[in-house]
């Protein structure tokens, strides 16, 4: 019983992955509420802690500075932080998702201070901070440049490593002048591996527009053999080795 539940419970969330690669508003929905309450966790966290941290501090005679900066920390109380870390969170994903999309899988500087701006934004304006309009403006510039910064030094210690799971398949884009549809391909799992078994329908899935998707498959049938009769099957071309080993190697 409980392993026929397990199998059960298995096949919906399959489903609803299934529906959330195909459906970009359920998809931006799923990941703004996950995110939200893990941020909302971690609010309520952090702020008992600082209210503990506070009562604390007036037990033991802090000074009026320092027990002024621990009122300001734990304002609202636990709850209070939670829902600002919640809706920050919430908004930051949502948005960064929904960027990515509207943007055909890019993923750079640009779309990652978008989504901190609009996060600063609601960030700011639940918080009840005085002047929202301004402060909110302020916020979310704040939050922008922060988060600009921090993806431009995570991508300068990004270790630079080869996709070699489409290798084929790039090369066969950047012979048709299609790179730009390199992240449908991702999108879709279209490895090399499965490269001869690509049809339109496949194509389609990856939201490959009708034009490109006639010129792959054209393509690909000058390699494969759909009537094993009036002409063998040719293997795809494989990419050119990249400067670096032609170098090593000596050119040879």
């Amino acid at each position: 019983m409980l392993e026929q539940l397990n199998q059960l419970a298995g096949k919906k969330f399959e489903e609803f992955n299934e529906l959330k690669q195909k459906n970009d508003a359920l998809d931006v929905a799923f990941a703004t509420l996950a995110s939200a309450a893990q941020g909302g966790l971690i609010g309520y966290v952090l702020g008992s802690f600082s209210l503990d941290a506070a009562q604390q501090g007036a037990a033991g005679g802090q000074t009026p500075q320092v027990s002024a900066q621990l009122a300001a920390l734990q304002k609202g109380g636990p709850w209070g932080q939670a829902r600002n870390l919640a809706v920050f969170t919430g908004v930051n994903a949502g948005l960064s998702l929904a960027i990515k999309k509207a943007r055909g899988g890019k993923d750079d500087v640009w779309g990652s201070m978008g989504a901190a701006f609009g996060a600063g934004v609601a960030f700011s304006l639940v918080s009840g901070v005085p002047n929202p309009a301004q402060s909110a403006l302020t916020t979310g510039a704040a939050f922008a440049g922060f988060n600009g910064l921090f993806f431009q030094i995570s991508q300068w210690f990004k270790p630079e490593h080869e996709d070699t799971e489409y290798a084929q398949a790039r090369y066969m884009l950047t012979v048709l002048g299609l790179q730009k549809y390199e992240s449908n391909l991702k999108k879709g799992i279209l490895t090399d591996n499965t490269i001869m078994l690509w049809n339109d329908g496949a194509l389609a899935e990856a939201r490959i527009p009708p034009g490109p998707r006639l010129l792959i498959l054209h393509h690909l049938d000058t390699y494969r053999n759909p009537s094993a009769i009036l002409k063998p099957a040719l293997p795809l071309p494989m990419p050119p080795p990249p400067a670096t080993a032609v170098a090593a190697s000596g050119g040879r």
